[in-house]
């Protein structure tokens, strides 16, 4: 005979009860469950804090006079507006990046216009084929157009007239600088036949007779051409005689014939070598070299202002036609927003990055202390289970682990943050208090049956009330002692309300349970 002493946890009844006494009334309505198999997991209980996550200060990015606030405890979702001053409302959109410049079509390319782009599409304002980049152009002014339009934001509906004047005035400008290089420009052919000249004088004056046999070369050109022009018959005497040129050329080529003449007397018979002519030679030929170059660089700083002024009035004409984002339009975050408590309510003047109303996200995480002892058994990364204070139970994981032992009275702790993977589908709690349950151990493979069926024998240990009959579960309708026996069993892990038993039972095997 086994004994049974008394429900081993839970307490449903009291009394000794053997199979002679199996027949007296039963106290407590019984049922019956099926021995399971599977994994058991240990868990350790933990109080832990419930909090929104991202708590902080919303504060306007421009002055003026708040106009618009949400009621506290609002959630703003993306595309709805977080406030306004001087009814100039603030969206939220989404995005990890703060805005912090103004975009239009002057604009470099950057993540914050691809962020700016993608809050487009999300909002709707976009082509189904439109793909977003970095790169701000007409389609994403045009989008943006639409939504301040939407959003009763002032729009850019034409030139203004500051515009118009900085456009003129830079008109102007360009013209000036056109001006300039068409009345003097230096073409760098000039540039480059000035330092061939430079070249061959100092070549010249190198050689041997170079002047002299230079000087003969030109006066035997000289007097060929004169006698040329001295012959009534030839068309280019023809010609100068009928423009009135031929007297004059014919002087020159004198002139030029005398001086040439002077120099191959000058020349005849020396050595090589530079000479006072030659030397002069190189100094009028480097004269004129260096005032072509100088000119010629004048002309190319003007035409680098040219190219700098007619970019400026492009970038003008650009503006003035492109619709303007400012980083006041706009706040960026990675979850839709929670509306605090109120710093500055409708009606409040404020100043650029005065304080208008406490904020967090919608992110839900739970705080908890371990012993510093225990720090071995939460490691990041795992799942772990909490409790609701409306006792529903939720999934998290764990996202942080202090590394730094918090000392207090009662002993030393490390702080362990949990993420909650479902916070839109639970009640916004904040500062809640909540059961954490973290796994220590786990059983696998193992046979369990819920708490209360097991009894407390009277000579120690436990044992489980086995039904004979058919396998079926439900109400008990047999008779202990007669249709049931009791087992032996050995106990493991508890947990959640089940524990491992061990002993001559199988699973599937049919237990009587107290209800």
């Amino acid at each position: 005979l086994i004994a049974v002493l008394a429900l081993a946890y839970g307490g449903y009844y009291f009394g000794t009860q053997n199979t002679e006494s199996s027949t007296s009334n039963k106290t407590l309505e019984l049922t019956t469950v099926a021995i399971q198999k599977g994994d058991l997991a240990k868990k350790e209980e933990y109080n832990g804090t419930l909090r929104q996550t991202d708590s902080k200060v919303l504060n306007s990015p421009m002055s003026g006079v708040v106009t618009y606030v949400p009621k506290e405890g609002t959630i703003i979702n993306f595309g709805e507006v977080l406030f306004a001053v001087d009814n100039k409302p603030v969206i939220l959109v989404e995005g990890a990046t703060p805005f912090y410049r103004t975009l239009d079509l002057n604009s470099d390319a950057g993540p914050d216009v691809l962020q700016l782009e993608e809050a487009l599409v999300f909002l709707g304002y976009a082509a189904e084929d439109f793909v977003p980049d970095e790169t701000f152009d007409e389609t994403t002014s045009n989008m943006l157009n639409a939504l301040y339009v939407d959003y009763k934001i002032d729009t850019k509906s034409e030139v203004t007239p500051a515009e118009q004047v900085a456009i003129n005035l830079k008109k102007t400008e360009v013209e000036n600088i056109e001006e300039t290089i068409s009345d003097g420009g230096t073409t760098l052919a000039q540039v480059n036949d000035k330092k061939k000249k430079l070249d061959d004088a100092k070549e010249a004056a190198t050689e041997e007779s170079a002047a002299w046999k230079a000087a003969d070369t030109a006066i035997k050109d000289a007097e060929e051409s004169l006698t040329l022009y001295r012959d009534e018959t030839n068309p280019k005497t023809k010609e100068k005689t009928a423009d009135g040129t031929l007297d004059a050329a014919i002087e020159d080529l004198e002139q030029t014939i005398e001086e040439q003449k002077r120099i191959k007397a000058l020349e005849k018979g020396k050595e090589s070598g530079i000479d006072a002519t030659e030397a002069l030679a190189i100094e009028t030929a480097q004269k004129a070299y260096d005032d072509t170059l100088e000119s010629y660089n004048e002309g190319v700083d003007q035409a680098a202002e040219l190219a700098k002024a007619k970019e400026e009035l492009e970038e003008l004409e650009l503006a003035s036609k492109s619709e303007t984002f400012s980083p006041t339009n706009a706040y960026a975050s990675k979850t839709p927003i929670i509306v605090g408590s109120y710093v500055n309510d409708v009606g409040s003047a404020v100043v650029l990055n005065s304080p208008l109303y406490n904020i967090s996200s919608i992110g839900i995480e739970v705080v908890f202390q371990v012993d510093a002892t225990d720090q071995e058994t939460v490691s990041l990364g795992d799942s772990v289970e909490i409790e609701l204070p409306t006792d529903e139970r939720v999934p998290t994981v764990i996202t942080f682990i202090d590394q730094v032992v918090t000392q207090t009275q009662a002993g030393e702790f490390i702080e362990v943050t949990l993420e909650v993977l479902n916070p839109e589908e639970i009640e916004a709690y904040d500062q809640a208090p909540v059961k954490v349950f973290v796994t220590t151990e786990i059983s696998e493979n193992v046979l369990y049956v819920p708490v209360n069926a097991l009894l407390a024998l009277a000579e120690g240990g436990y044992a489980l009330e086995v039904y004979d009959g058919a396998l079926d579960t439900g109400t008990f309708e047999g008779e202990s002692g007669v249709d049931t026996s009791y087992v032996a069993v050995e106990i493991g892990v508890f947990t959640d309300g089940f524990v491992e038993v061990k002993g001559n039972i199988s699973e599937g095997q049919i237990v009587v349970v107290p209800r």
